[in-house]
């Protein structure tokens, strides 16, 4: 049990097995060992190295770079991982000049909780912000707060007049903090001041295929100066100017929108 186990997780067999074109064998091989050992360790390793397959067998020099990414996460968990890990750190420089020094899921601590509200009430969307520490979340009563995570204080609250949030966004400048309600509305914040610049309704366009009765806003994009919203069942999009909480006009799609991405510069509009 000790030669088999101490063969299949030893980086160099594998990385030799795969290179002349025996990698089916290797898996067999770790197969076989887990059966007789019933090391989890093993059972994960055949698991990674399927799901690799085809990058490593494209590529075998990168198999210590992949084997890192993937088991550098549960090493803490599967410490008999940690000669295999020193391995690849040791030797697989030789074939890959990519080196995982560190994984971000590799986390030995518990989630922790924060209250967003003293009552029971959904949270309908979270952001996170340029600050790590900082977000900003949607209860279901309309009420959106920006908290410090880290010192559990909140730092402001904006109140929407108890409507239902749809969604919310922010430009990448994080100056504008733009809202969607069940009232065909876009709500314009001063995101810092959390203050109301705006309120602009979305209608649809007579020659769109529906009005503003029934339906309601199916999502909305931001550019950093514009937003563009558009109906349920709607061919046209609207554009708004941000900083006048105008709309300026609408563009007209030959298809139902269902989603639309601005370029970085803002110049053009992508409608799916």
């Amino acid at each position: 049990d000790d030669l088999l186990y101490g063969i299949t997780m030893n980086f160099s067999w594998l990385y030799t097995m795969i290179k002349i074109g025996q990698f089916e064998k290797a898996l067999s091989d770790i197969d076989m060992a887990y059966n007789y050992s019933q090391e989890k360790e093993l059972k994960f390793l055949a698991t990674t190295l399927r799901s690799i397959k085809y990058k490593i067998l494209k590529s075998p020099g990168s198999l210590s770079a992949e084997l890192q990414q993937r088991l550098l996460p549960v090493v803490s968990s599967l410490p008999k991982f940690r000669q295999l890990l020193l391995e690849c750190d040791k030797d697989g420089p030789k074939y890959c000049s990519i080196v995982p020094l560190h994984s971000s899921m590799d986390v030995t601590y518990s989630p922790e909780r924060l209250s967003l509200s003293s009552s029971h009430l959904h949270i309908t969307e979270v952001l996170p912000t340029y600050n790590t520490s900082t977000i900003i979340s949607a209860l279901e009563n309309g009420s959106i707060s920006t908290w410090d995570v880290e010192s559990r204080q909140l730092l402001r609250q904006i109140t929407t007049a108890q409507s239902v949030i749809l969604g919310m966004k922010l430009t990448i400048d994080e100056k504008y903090l733009v809202v969607s309600t069940t009232n065909n509305t876009l709500l314009i914040y001063d995101n810092l001041n959390s203050c109301l610049l705006s309120e602009v309704e979305i209608k649809g366009s007579k020659h769109g295929g529906v009005g503003a009765t029934g339906t309601v806003i199916n999502g909305f994009t931001l550019s950093s100066t514009h937003a563009l919203a558009w109906l349920e069942a709607s061919k046209d999009v609207t554009v708004i100017d941000l900083l006048y909480g105008w709309p300026l006009y609408h563009f007209h799609c030959w298809y139902e929108v269902t989603c639309v991405q601005c370029s970085p510069d803002g110049l053009y509009a992508f409608c799916g």
